[in-house]
């Protein structure tokens, strides 16, 4: 009787850590959806020739994680070796994987930070203005973050937004700013004011005197950072729990694995 008991408790525990992970597949599946469709994100990654690759990757692990928790609940409620025993070894490939994953990704963030810098330089510099959704892209990165520019405003000055050419970018270099620039209305706290229509216009000979206040003066590659180590900060957390979550599926699956077994020669 007091087998029996305690063979329903553990049955009911393997559906229910089943039942988690079965819905953080679906999370992933969502994530990863959002990492393919959201502006900001893939502006970010934008030259990133890994990053469609890896977010597909992400998609499949998402869709096999839905599949094993399906199957995981099913091989608990009834009472199937073979479907528990498949659940097992799926869970632990997974399980292997991530960490992997984990591990390449924490060693790699310098390089992602490098590269999101270098998509906030060549949008500031050649993109903004000529292609519609790299624009408003960039002006809801601004109006979100409260930044201008790539390092600054005076990020600006040298770009094509201001009829400077790609060429003439090299020749000249950022020492030779021009005095008298525009930045985006993006840039500016309130982007209907005419003191935003007026300073903006200024460049950098009203900049010092008036920005303050009127135009944000940080550059966008630094915020984006911020924003990115945040993200990992998340991201690696949900890992750490989705992680917990497989291996008291694994724990609980061949509990009740052999729990069933026994059972089964004890009816013999």
């Amino acid at each position: 009787m007091a087998l029996s008991g305690c063979y329903g408790v553990l049955k009911w525990i393997v559906f229910i850590v089943n039942l988690i992970f079965w819905l953080a597949g679906v999370g992933v599946l969502a994530l990863s959806i959002w990492l393919l469709f959201d502006q900001a994100v893939v502006f970010m990654a934008k030259g990133a020739q890994d990053y469609a690759t890896g977010t597909y990757i992400l998609l499949a692990a998402g869709a096999l994680m839905t599949v094993i928790g399906f199957l995981g609940c099913c091989g608990a409620l009834r009472e199937s070796q073979c479907l528990l025993g498949t659940f097992f070894v799926f869970l632990m490939i997974i399980l292997v994987a991530e960490i992997a994953g984990g591990v390449w990704a924490y060693m790699n963030r310098a390089e992602l930070n490098k590269l999101v810098q270098e998509s906030v330089r060549d949008t500031v510099r050649r993109d903004y203005g000529k292609d519609d959704v790299t624009t408003k892209t960039f002006d809801m990165i601004q109006k979100t973050l409260k930044c201008c520019g790539a390092e600054s405003y005076a990020s600006w000055a040298n770009s094509a937004y201001n009829g400077v050419g790609e060429k003439s970018q090299m020749e000249i270099g950022i020492s030779a700013l021009s005095p008298t620039y525009s930045v985006p209305k993006s840039c500016c706290a309130d982007p209907d004011s005419d003191a935003c229509e007026t300073t903006r216009k200024l460049g950098s000979l009203g900049f010092a005197a008036s920005a303050l206040g009127i135009v944000y003066t940080d550059g966008c590659a630094s915020k984006l950072e911020n924003l990115l180590e945040q993200y990992f900060t998340y991201v690696f957390g949900t890992g750490i729990g989705i992680g917990i979550i497989e291996l008291l599926g694994m724990i609980f699956s061949m509990l009740l694995c052999c729990a069933i077994r026994k059972i089964e020669d004890f009816k013999a």
